[in-house]
């Protein structure tokens, strides 16, 4: 939730100096120690046979994260002028992947857990 606020803070386009540099720094560190506790929850979560798929699974579409994003800014700006939209929707993929992380996934490591 924390980076979907840090997203949302630098789409309004605020003063460079001080809150659009913290926004961007803090979304940076935000979403990079996401990717390292993602990795985490593989190693909790998934079958002990299949870790090493699952962390090629997740390495992957890290990848991709890495790779589709900064088109779609670019597309965004070349269509718009203006980065605001690209920002407003990374803020909407981190609130769904924090809804996903606390309803759907929280209970699969509950039910793994208890057994």
């Amino acid at each position: 939730m924390f980076s979907a606020v840090l997203a949302g803070l630098a789409a309004l386009e605020l003063p460079l100096i001080p809150v659009s540099t913290i926004a961007v720094l803090g979304l940076a560190a935000a979403l990079g120690s996401s990717a390292g506790a993602t990795f985490a929850l593989v190693a909790i979560l998934a079958p002990k046979t299949k870790v090493g798929a699952v962390t090629g699974i997740v390495g992957a579409a890290g990848g991709l994260g890495g790779f589709v994003p900064p088109l779609v800014m670019g597309a965004v700006f070349s269509a718009v002028g203006d980065y605001s939209i690209g920002l407003v929707l990374l803020a909407v993929v981190c609130v769904g992947a924090a809804l996903f992380t606390r309803g759907p996934l929280r209970a699969s490591a509950r039910a793994i857990s208890a057994t």
